[in-house]
């Protein structure tokens, strides 16, 4: 039995969570440009081609923003050359480029994507960077 999606998460959603837990942080500009179009394309992904969001985290740590996309696929991503001529096929290329670290496991029936962007901000209290994006559905 598939593990039930997130409540449909969205990505508009997704962008929501991201941008308070990095606010929480002063992680702005560039950095939270880059998270935002990781968490798009990783939301996009799971719910286009696997099934759907299982859960989804983000947290900041000293110097890094850590996302996580659980989906209900165990199909891994896979790096394709793609001609110029063809859509798509570009997000998994633009999110190992952007990322210090990218990991994709399988987890029971599915996998999470866990990446690692640079997220320098102001220091905070480990209140709004944890508080947000916690795993499972998300209201």
């Amino acid at each position: 039995m598939r593990p039930p999606a997130a409540c449909g998460l969205t990505c508009e959603r997704a962008r929501n969570i991201t941008r308070l837990v990095l606010a929480a942080r002063g992680v702005t500009g560039t950095e939270a440009d880059d998270a935002l179009l990781v968490v798009t394309e990783l939301v996009s992904n799971a719910r286009r081609h696997a099934g759907g969001v299982t859960a989804f985290r983000i947290r900041c740590l000293e110097s890094q923003a850590v996302v996580e996309v659980s989906d209900a696929r165990p199909d891994l991503p896979v790096n394709r050359p793609t001609p110029a001529g063809i859509p798509g096929r570009f997000g998994w290329l633009m999110i190992n480029r952007i990322a210090e670290r990218v990991a994709a496991e399988p987890r029971g029936a599915g996998k999470t994507i866990t990446v690692v962007l640079p997220a320098h901000g102001r220091p905070s209290s480990r209140k709004g960077a944890a508080a947000a994006g916690r795993r499972g559905p998300q209201h």
